[in-house]
Parts: C-alpha cells; sequence; structure tokens
C-alpha cells in the first residue's frame, strides 16, 4: 500500500474563491488544470472541529485493523453506530478514508493510506 500525505489548507473563504476563478478562467482558456486534493479550512478552530480527537482514534483503527463496515469499527471503537457513521463520512469527505467495494458491489473494507496531515496557514 503506497502511503500518501493528506495536505489540510487554512484559507479566508475570499482566498478560496479566488482559486476558484483563477480555475475557471485557466479553464476557459482551454489550459489545463492540475488536480488538487486535501481539505480547505477558514481557521484553525474549523480544523479542530473536523479532526476530532474520536475522528482521529477512528483513523488510527482504520489504518490498523482495517475493518469490514462501519458496523464493526464501532464496535472496535465501543461507540454509537450513527456517531461513528458521521465520522467516516466526515473522514471519507476529507479523503482520509476510502470504502473498498466488494466484489458484489457493497461497500466494504475501510482503508487508509495518510500518514501524515500537513496543515498550512495562511496569515
Amino acid at each position: 500500500m503506497a502511503l500518501r500525505t493528506i495536505r489540510v489548507k487554512i484559507k479566508s473563504v475570499d482566498e478560496a474563491l479566488d482559486d476558484a476563478i483563477d480555475v475557471m478562467r485557466a479553464i476557459k482558456s482551454r489550459k489545463r488544470v492540475g488536480k488538487r486534493s486535501g481539505g480547505y479550512f477558514e481557521s484553525l478552530e474549523a480544523v479542530r472541529a473536523a479532526l476530532t480527537e474520536k475522528r482521529l482514534a477512528l483513523l488510527r483503527l482504520i489504518r490498523e485493523r482495517e475493518p469490514a463496515s462501519v458496523a464493526q469499527l464501532a464496535r472496535m471503537a465501543k461507540r454509537d453506530f450513527k456517531a461513528v457513521y458521521r465520522d467516516v463520512a466526515a473522514l471519507r469527505e476529507l479523503g482520509l478514508v476510502r470504502i473498498a467495494a466488494s466484489r458484489r458491489g457493497v461497500p466494504s473494507r475501510l482503508r487508509s493510506d495518510a500518514t501524515e496531515i500537513v496543515l498550512r496557514i495562511t496569515v
């Protein structure tokens, strides 16, 4: 499994909109636009709200034990299924967790190859 770094950047809403406008202008002028991944937040408080201790603990469990489902992860973490489901969805949205599909197309095996979360703060 290839390990990767997830970049979490802190930008103001105005900076994020300026970046979006730059990308749209590049697309309009038929310039190639590179793929960007990672999460953007408006403040360090927003990062703390997204990457809570419980979510980081789930991320560790996913990396170490590769649970077959969210239900199994909830049992491993000894937490309520609904809360774990919400946390996994948030981690997935940030690109920290992926769900590998089984042969029948049913989601199974939670995985994470993120080993480092880098915060870049714009001042």
